[in-house]
């Protein structure tokens, strides 16, 4: 497929989805006050880093930024730029919490005669359910401690917010919002499962396990439920994949992802000629923090194929995850943490393991893919984007053997398709608007929706 017919392709359905009308930059900036807005995360670096250009797009245009996540995040955002608030106490995804097994069964059970009849996919990952959770729960994660929803509301009620946006596992934001009066709106960085998890359960006449789980928090601050907690009064949706998004019945914001993987002392090595060309080996923010030992990833067959083609391999791979490899060849280069916005302007391609950031990143940066992915349908779905869009190639990760991945990776960096490829998905990634330009749009959003709450049925 030639890239013009790619971009097209991609193009089409991100326009017939029910968009927000994206007004002229002038429509709210006459006799506008600064507006505060706060920004709702889990402690990891995969939910952090995406909010990053939203919040300084936020900030640059004269409106106060706090972000508030597990104190074990506040330095990185102060780090950052930005103001922390620490809710919460440390524990995150680290306890037993009760009710989150009982909640994924129910829902499954809920859904699956909807997922069989009508094909369209599956429910949301089980960790999604366990952080929904952890989050729905008024008692702390750690013994003696406080739970982030209890710290969020007092902050919002003493600080009273017009705007809060919310990651979309990190439900206090959006009772946080209902409890001080502000807006709020739910923050997506992937295929939005979630929302549509959250339609098929409304839609049913039976009790939906979600909207009871939630109960007791909302009874404990004095508020009364309805779907607006679980989805937002809006949607702002940042997925880089955008010919993925789910066509869903809901209002979205759609804003063009800006890579940021973080910041960095730049090497001196970073832009000196290596002498052969470059490739990149990621395995995301995501994968590091909560499953380091559990790749799937042929890390021995990645640095030998680098070796045989004569290619400078960057693995941004730390100790656990080099644990298990058998031999580091001259040819491999290993570094604790480079942000991909660094490296890849000088790479050739890039392995990763399916994930949104580092495709998003690799897109960016009009850098040929090829992904080996990880266990998660999540994953699947961008390895699969990558190869039909003609941007790269994918390891089968059934049957993978040194022969083959070193052929894919040879394919990917000599044959010029696949950087037409990622160019065309560059050129789509370029039609939708940029965190700046979607500034205007979220404060009209914050005055019409601040202090109203309205249900979605």
């Amino acid at each position: 497929m030639c890239s013009e017919s790619i971009l097209e392709n991609i193009r089409a359905p991100l326009f017939e989805m029910r968009c927000l009308p994206f007004p002229v930059r002038e429509r709210h900036r006459k006799d506008r006050s600064p507006v505060k807005a706060l920004i709702t995360v889990p402690p990891a670096f995969a939910h952090l880093n995406p909010v990053i250009p939203l919040a300084g797009a936020l900030q640059g245009a004269g409106h106060e930024v706090r972000i508030a996540t597990h104190p074990e995040m506040a330095k990185t955002v102060q780090e950052l730029g930005f103001s922390a608030v620490p809710v919460g106490t440390p524990g995150f995804g680290r306890v037993a919490t009760p009710g989150r097994d009982e909640l994924y069964v129910d829902v499954l059970a809920a859904l699956t005669p909807e997922i069989t009849e009508s094909g369209i996919g599956r429910i949301p990952a089980k960790p999604v359910f366990d952080t929904f959770a952890q989050y729905c729960s008024l008692e702390p994660l750690t013994p003696g401690g406080r739970a982030m929803v209890t710290d969020l509301v007092e902050f919002a009620r003493t600080w009273r917010p017009d705007l809060v946006l919310w990651d979309t596992v990190s439900f206090p934001g959006a009772v946080a919002a209902r409890a001080c009066g502000a807006a709020h709106a739910r923050m997506v960085w992937g295929k939005d499962d979630y929302g549509w998890t959250r339609l098929q359960l409304a839609a049913r006449e039976q009790p939906d396990p979600m909207a009871r789980m939630v109960q007791p928090v909302l009874a404990h601050f004095g508020l009364e439920y309805d779907d607006e907690l679980l989805l937002g009064q809006w949607v702002l949706d940042n997925f880089p994949a955008i010919g993925l998004r789910v066509p869903l019945d809901l209002r979205y914001l759609h804003t063009r992802p800006v890579p940021f993987n973080g910041s960095a002392v730049v090497p001196e090595w970073l832009h000196r000629d290596p002498g052969r060309r470059r490739v990149a080996l990621s395995l995301g923010a995501g994968m590091r923090n909560f499953f380091p030992d559990a790749s799937v990833v042929g890390l021995d067959m990645l640095f030998a194929a680098a070796e045989d083609l004569d290619v400078e391999m960057v693995a941004t791979l730390d100790e656990t995850q080099l644990r298990s490899v058998r031999r580091i060849p001259e040819h491999v280069r290993t570094i604790d943490y480079l942000p991909l916005n660094l490296l890849l302007p000088t790479c050739s391609a890039i392995v990763h393991h399916g994930g949104g950031g580092t495709f998003g990143a690799a897109v960016a940066h009009r850098v040929p893919q090829l992904v080996w992915p990880e266990k998660s349908q999540y994953y699947d779905d961008i390895a699969g984007y990558v190869e039909r869009s003609g941007a790269g190639l994918v390891v089968d990760r059934s049957r993978p053997s040194h022969d083959v991945v070193r052929k894919l990776l040879a394919r990917v960096l000599d044959e010029p398709a696949f950087r037409e490829g990622t160019g065309a998905l560059y050129r789509a990634m370029l039609t939708v608007p940029s965190p700046t330009d979607v500034v205007p749009t979220i404060e009209g959003l914050t005055a019409q929706y601040r202090g109203h709450a309205t249900a979605w049925r």
